[in-house]
C-alpha cells in the first residue's frame, strides 16, 4: 500500500503560527512594530518601542472519540508598548493585531485547506503582567484557541 502524500508535514499548528506571524508583520495598523516568533528570553521582549509577540501554547485532542483527529491549537498575542502614551497605546495595538487574526488569518487558513471546527478563534483571558518580568511599558497579553481537525 502506498501512503498517501501529507498535506500538513510541518503539521497545522506550525501552519497557523507561520501564518499568523506573517500576516502580523503584514499588517499596515503594526508597521514599526517588531513582531516576535516564539520569543525564547525575557531580552528578546526588551528590544523596540513597540512590539508584537505570538507564541505557541499547545495543541490537545478534543475528547470526541468519534473525531479522533478533531484538536484545539492554542497560543498568546501579546503586544508591548514603551511610548509616553503606553498604556493606551498597548491596547490600540492588540485591537489591532486582534483583528487581523479574525478578519485576516482566519481566513487564509480556511483557503489555505486547514479545516477549522467550531466558532473559529476564541478569545481567553487576558492580562497585563507576565510574573518576575518587567516589560519596561505596557503589557497586554491575550490567549487564543483554535478547533480544527488534522488533514493526516
Amino acid at each position: 500500500m502506498t501512503m498517501p502524500a501529507d498535506k500538513c508535514p510541518q503539521g497545522v499548528p506550525y501552519v497557523m503560527g507561520a501564518a499568523i506571524v506573517q500576516a502580523l508583520r503584514d499588517a499596515p495598523a503594526l508597521t514599526g512594530a517588531v513582531v516576535l516568533d516564539n520569543p525564547r528570553r525575557a531580552s528578546d521582549l526588551s528590544e523596540g518601542a513597540r512590539i508584537v509577540f505570538f507564541e505557541d501554547a499547545g495543541d490537545t485532542p478534543r475528547s470526541n472519540e468519534a473525531q479522533v483527529q478533531a484538536r484545539t491549537y492554542r497560543f498568546t498575542l501579546g503586544v508591548i508598548s514603551r511610548a509616553a502614551n503606553a498604556r493606551q497605546a498597548a491596547h490600540t495595538d492588540y485591537r489591532a493585531a486582534k483583528r487581523v487574526l479574525r478578519l485576516v488569518c482566519m481566513p487564509a487558513l480556511t483557503l489555505a485547506g486547514v479545516q477549522l471546527d467550531g466558532g473559529g478563534l476564541r478569545e481567553g483571558e487576558v492580562t497585563y503582567r507576565l510574573e518576575n518580568i518587567d516589560v519596561g511599558g505596557e503589557l497586554v497579553l491575550g490567549t487564543f484557541t483554535v478547533d480544527y481537525r488534522d488533514p493526516s
